[in-house]
């Protein structure tokens, strides 16, 4: 309503103006009764607005439609010329000019209406687009939102069933280390249960977590596995915001396919650099002779790598860059993202 009525304001205004400056006329009693010729310039407009394009432009019926414009247009501008004359007769000299229901006062009237009529009808599609556009971006939004909400939830099951596997293989040895793995994975579930449901966390927390998982890691092979994690540029507090298990999917992919799949030694190097634009995220893990039981070598195939491949499309665009490199001894990642 407050657009519409700044709309007509603006259109007497913009009338009052042209009367003012070009006819020159200075008397208000003018102004009144030219205000009073704006009802049936409204009913115009919203009929059309209202009836006929829905009912008939909306609908491709496009004869119809412009044959009941022009009725409406010829309706309202005889109740204009109506009021001139109805001024004109009480002693008004401003309509004198075209106050008779002739083809030229007529045609003038028209004239005007087909202007109001364009002007008001193309705002209307103009808007009508602004919204339709409006709504698919919402619409987008919640379906990325979605999106982004079940490729997380799958996360949690597929990271928690590979741990468990790690607690139950140390329980059959009657470990000591048992508990601390315990203690380490009710952290782990506390930090995905009830931190990880924003779409951004802050980087220290999603640091500890991933501190949590390599510790747990260490536990369950011991001497065997050589690791180091360095950070780089680590802004105080919580200045810096990531979305939630990103990098902790290339960390479980490195034990997943490096250290599970293979006997001996292993190594797994990770490197973290952060600054106010962008963080960099590398892991290198080494391959190692496979097991007797694996028939193929390791690899980055399966729910892990799609999972976070997608998530990064859905919240970075092309914005992002992950690269992975394979050899016959190492599989190393590098993952930037832009950091805002």
């Amino acid at each position: 309503m407050i657009y519409h009525a700044m709309f007509w304001l603006c259109y007497y205004i913009f009338g009052a103006l042209i009367s003012l400056s070009i006819h020159r006329i200075y008397d208000l009693r003018f102004y009144a009764e030219l205000l009073s010729l704006l009802p049936p310039d409204m009913l115009l407009v919203y009929i059309n607005l209202y009836v006929l394009i829905p009912a008939f432009l909306l609908k491709r019926k496009f004869p119809l439609y412009f044959l009941t414009v022009l009725m409406t247009m010829s309706a309202t501008s005889t109740i204009n010329i109506w009021l001139h004359h109805l001024y004109t007769v009480n002693g008004s000299p401003f309509f004198a000019g075209n106050s008779r229901l002739t083809i030229p006062d007529l045609a003038a009237q028209l004239i005007n209406g087909i202007y109001l009529v364009g002007l008001t009808t193309a705002l209307k599609f103009f808007k009508d687009t602004m919204q339709q556009r409006q709504r698919i971006r919402e619409q987008e939004k919640q379906q990325i939102a979605l999106e982004l909400n079940f490729l997380k939830a799958q996360v949690h099951p597929h990271f928690f069933f590979n741990t468990l596997n790690n607690l139950y293989s140390l329980t059959l040895q009657r470990s000591d280390q048992a508990p601390e793995v315990v203690l380490k994975l009710s952290s782990l579930m506390s930090y995905m249960l009830y931190e990880s449901g924003a779409p951004f966390v802050p980087l220290d927390k999603e640091i500890a977590n991933l501190e949590n998982y390599i510790a747990l890691e260490q536990l369950r092979f011991g001497k065997r596995l050589s690791l180091s994690f360095e950070k780089e540029g680590m802004p105080p507090g919580d200045s810096i915001r990531i979305p939630p298990l990103i990098l902790l999917t290339f960390v479980e992919n490195s034990f997943k396919h490096g250290m599970s799949q293979t006997i001996g030694d292993g190594r797994i190097d990770i490197f973290l650099k952060a600054d106010q634009q962008e963080l960099i995220f590398q892991i290198d893990n080494s391959i190692g002779e496979p097991q007797p039981t694996n028939m193929s070598p390791p690899s980055s195939n399966g729910l892990g790598f799609p999972n976070v491949t997608r998530r990064l499309d859905l919240l970075y665009g092309s914005n992002y860059r992950l690269d992975k490199t394979q050899t016959a001894n190492h599989f190393h990642v590098t993952l930037k993202i832009p950091l805002q």
